[in-house]
């Protein structure tokens, strides 16, 4: 199993996850011009696409579906909540199969399977573990304002970790943000902090993790640097540690920079 961030950050986010035989977008906040150039730098086209997860329905996450959707009429999954929040928004040309989770079951998305998470934004909002089918698991979690202890519990033991490490929280209080905004994403239905990150990090058994890469920060309240030398103390010298690029896509998790991306 593979990953590829596409963009990462408040303006648009949306990322890859492949194995040999099926291929997920979870969420596409990107615009019109960029979905299929985009795509193309990470060796793909609409065409690849299995189906798309949706986190949730907030416009960096899902601005691009219903262009994508006019490419390939494709399956998309989330929960209920989320699918009916998604078809009030999206007015699509052609509505997709929007297919819902059930409760705590894992769906089966061709050789890949999902089990999704509640998470804590102001929005309903869900996070996951992808399982591959050479038996491989990543976990994902991003726009959050804490991981909450399911969470925790199931991110055991992963092959690979996609993690939101927002923002840099003495930044975050000298932000130009409006007050209302800034109060919001500090608190338990924000944003997770660079230091919410590293906690979470250390309270996973990553020992045996062979990537993970730290997603959605912000681009005035955070710096790369200062988000992965914080991630960095909280994980084993050995474990690969990256931040997804912003605005264009990155490489693929099985050939990943030989730099972080600062």
């Amino acid at each position: 199993m593979r990953f590829c961030s596409l963009s990462s950050c408040s303006y648009a986010n949306s990322v890859l996850v492949q194995d040999s035989n099926t291929c997920i977008l979870i969420d596409c906040g990107l615009r019109k011009r960029d979905i299929r150039p985009f795509l193309q730098e990470a060796g793909l086209s609409p065409g690849d696409l299995d189906a798309v997860l949706v986190t949730h329905c907030h416009t960096d996450h899902i601005y691009g579906l219903k262009f994508l959707c006019q490419e390939k009429n494709l399956p998309v999954y989330s929960t209920p909540g989320i699918l009916n929040e998604l078809h009030k928004l999206c007015h699509f040309k052609t509505i997709p199969e929007l297919t819902a989770f059930g409760g705590n079951a894992v769906e089966k998305i061709g050789s890949l399977s999902v089990t999704h998470f509640r998470l804590s934004q102001d929005v309903e909002t869900i996070g996951f573990v992808i399982g591959g089918g050479d038996g491989e698991r990543m976990g994902f979690i991003t726009d959050t304002g804490y991981v909450p202890e399911s969470c925790l519990e199931a991110f055991q033991s992963l092959d690979y970790l996609y993690i939101e490490s927002n923002h840099d929280v003495n930044m975050y209080k000298k932000s130009t943000k409006p007050w209302h905004v800034i109060r919001r994403n500090l608190g338990p239905t924000g944003h997770l902090s660079n230091a919410q990150c590293g906690l979470a990090l250390q309270a996973m058994d990553l020992k045996n993790c062979k990537l993970v890469v730290l997603g959605h920060l912000s681009e005035n309240d955070n710096e790369p640097s200062i988000a992965v030398n914080n991630a960095r103390r909280h994980l084993a010298a050995n474990i690969p540690l990256f931040s997804a690029p912003a605005r264009v896509p990155g490489t693929w998790s099985d050939r990943p920079p030989a730099l972080p991306h600062l």
